[in-house]
C-alpha cells in the first residue's frame, strides 16, 4: 500500500498521488520538517542564483547548512519567520526595455520552494492543456509545438498577444481570494501573504513599494499560473485556441476576423482581473508575415529559434 496514505496531504501531494479536494489542514511539523526543507535547499542550491539583500551565497549558508535550517525550522515553527526585504534588480528584455527582477534571501526562497511544492498539485489539477509555462512535463518547445499544430490546422492568423507589466500589476488581494479556492490551510496562507507584501529594498528616499509577484522569486510561476488561469478559463470557453507560456500568449485563428475577435476577448478577460494589453506590443498578425513567440521567429511554414 501506498505511503501516501499515512502521510497528511504536505507531505503526500509530493508523491504524486493527485490530492482530492482544497488543502484545508497542515501539520507545521511535518510541512516544516527537517527533512523537507533539506529537500527544498537542495532544489534551491541547484537552481543556483546570487545572494538576496543579506549577502549569503549558496556557498555561504550551506558552510553552516544544519545549523541555517535548524535556525529557519525553528523559526517556521514559533512563527517568527519574516521575509527579508528583497533586492531588487533591473535586467534588459530581450526586445527592449528592462525587466525587474527581484532578488531574494537564500532562507526566503527555501521556505518559498516547500510551499510551492506542497501546493502546486492542487492547482496542477486545475490548470489546462493551453498553459505551459513552468508546469512538471512541459517546456517551451511543448508551447512551441502547439504552435506549430494550430498552423498546420490552417490557423495562419494570430492574435499576439502583450499584457501590459504583467508582474508588478497582479492584485494581491484577488491573488490570495484564489489561492483560497484550493489552499485553506492557514499557516501556507499566512506565508504566501507575507511574501506578497514583503518591502522591496530601496537604498534611495522614498516610498517603500511590497514586493507582489515578482518575477525572480521561486513561487511566482505558480502564483502567476493559477492567477492567469481565469484568463485561460474565459478564453477556452469562448473555444479560441490559446497558447500561454506564463504572461505570454498567442490566439491562432482561421480567419483576420477571428484574430481581431479575439484581441478583443482578450482585452476584456485581462480588465476581469485587473490587468490589460500593451497596445504597442499586441497585434493581429499572419504567419506569412511572422511573428516572435518565447524566443522563437515564425514565418510562413518555418520557425526558427532565436538566440538568447
Amino acid at each position: 500500500m501506498s505511503r501516501s496514505l499515512f502521510l497528511p496531504p504536505e507531505v503526500g501531494a509530493n508523491l504524486r498521488r493527485p490530492p482530492r479536494g482544497p488543502l484545508k489542514r497542515v501539520n507545521p511539523q511535518v510541512l516544516f520538517s527537517a527533512d523537507a526543507l533539506r529537500r527544498a535547499w537542495l532544489k534551491v542550491k541547484q537552481a543556483g542564483g546570487g545572494p538576496g539583500v543579506d549577502g549569503v551565497s549558496i556557498a555561504r549558508f550551506e558552510a553552516d547548512l544544519d545549523a541555517n535550517l535548524r535556525d529557519l525550522r525553528r523559526d517556521l515553527l514559533r512563527k517568527r519567520y519574516r521575509p527579508q526585504k528583497v533586492k531588487r534588480l533591473l535586467a534588459p528584455k530581450r526586445g527592449q526595455g528592462l525587466r525587474p527582477i527581484a532578488l531574494w534571501t537564500l532562507r526566503d526562497k527555501v521556505v518559498q520552494r516547500l510551499v510551492a511544492d506542497c501546493i502546486a498539485p492542487y492547482f496542477e489539477r486545475e490548470f489546462l492543456d493551453c498553459s505551459y509555462g513552468f508546469r512538471p512535463g512541459l517546456s517551451v518547445k511543448d508551447a512551441v509545438a502547439a504552435v506549430v499544430d494550430h498552423r498546420a490546422a490552417n490557423r495562419r492568423w494570430v492574435a499576439d498577444i502583450d499584457i501590459k507589466d504583467c508582474f508588478d500589476s497582479l492584485d494581491p488581494k484577488l491573488m490570495v481570494r484564489l489561492v483560497r479556492r484550493q489552499v485553506k490551510a492557514r499557516p501556507i496562507l499566512a506565508l504566501i501573504e507575507a511574501w506578497l507584501k514583503a518591502e522591496v529594498f530601496n537604498d534611495l528616499s522614498g516610498p517603500q513599494t511590497p514586493a507582489g509577484v515578482s518575477q525572480g522569486s521561486i513561487i511566482s510561476p505558480l502564483l502567476t499560473n493559477i492567477y492567469l488561469h481565469q484568463v485561460d478559463l474565459r478564453l477556452t470557453r469562448q473555444k479560441f485556441h490559446l497558447v500561454r507560456y506564463a504572461d505570454d500568449m498567442v490566439i491562432c485563428c482561421r480567419r483576420k476576423q477571428d484574430a481581431q475577435q479575439a484581441m478583443r476577448a482578450v482585452a476584456d478577460a485581462l480588465n476581469q482581473v485587473y490587468l490589460s494589453l500593451n497596445p504597442h506590443k499586441s497585434r493581429v498578425v499572419h504567419f506569412d508575415q511572422g511573428f516572435q513567440f518565447l524566443g522563437v521567429f515564425f514565418l510562413r511554414n518555418e520557425y526558427f529559434f532565436l538566440k538568447q
